[in-house]
């Protein structure tokens, strides 16, 4: 086309090409320059309010951790462990078993561990086989004893037999030791903190008014109170 054509088609459709190049050139800059930006804007805003949220959240959160009696919470952690460990203590546990099978008049023929494992809710469990031999009148106090121990113990299995002569029992008794695994993820940095409800704060109480810790080694109850697993 000359150049003669092209000044005449101008100069004839000028009215139409102005407007439309324009009209292209916005659709242009509105779908590859201004939306984008703002799009950009809008995530960046977003962010920004995101970044403020975690701060206060974190913020509450330090705020929360600092004002926790941390002795409070290593002393109530310490009853809850020799009540419900996080491992097999199997060393306690005899002490245990022997003490009060001692305290309850009967001496210990034999010790040993069950093969089998067991579970109890969110609770494991492990099986400890004791030969014992005592007085008749023993029994039912080396029963409580056993069921009242602040360390979770169960009668699995008592088999009894006796010797009319001399009054004396020989029994055959298994019990079922609980612990219950310490949980291996105690939360992200944006997880909340977790607090004792006030079911776990009576529950610790109890704990505590129920025995004395020495500590490491064995968990002497003041008097007897019978109990199921508080950890159910």
């Amino acid at each position: 086309m000359k150049k003669e054509d092209l000044i005449k088609f101008y100069s004839k459709y000028k009215l139409y090409i102005f407007p439309a190049v324009v009209a292209i050139s916005s659709i242009f800059l509105s779908l590859f320059v201004i939306y984008p930006q703002v799009n950009k804007l809008i995530d960046n805003q977003q962010a920004i309010g995101d970044l403020i949220n975690k701060s206060d959240f974190l913020e509450n959160k330090v705020n929360a951790l600092e004002s926790y009696d941390s002795e409070d919470l290593l002393r109530k952690l310490e009853y809850a462990l020799v009540t419900l460990p996080g491992e097999k203590d199997f060393g306690i546990v005899l002490g245990s078993l022997q003490k009060l099978t001692i305290e309850s008049g009967f001496n210990i023929g034999s010790i040993s561990f069950g093969s089998g494992a067991g579970k109890s809710g969110n609770s494991e469990s492990f099986e400890v086989k004791l030969d014992i031999k005592g007085p008749r009148a023993g029994l039912q106090t080396l029963l409580s004893n056993l069921e009242n121990s602040p360390r979770l113990i169960r009668v699995k299995s008592i088999n009894v037999s006796s010797n009319q002569a001399s009054q004396a029992l020989d029994i055959a008794l298994a019990v079922e030791v609980l612990y219950s695994p310490l949980p291996k993820n105690f939360g992200s940095p944006d997880s909340p903190v977790p607090e004792l409800s006030q079911k776990d704060e009576e529950l610790i109480a109890r704990l505590i008014n129920e025995g004395t810790i020495i500590p490491g080694t064995l968990f002497i109850p003041s008097s007897p109170k019978g109990k199921s697993n508080p950890f159910e």
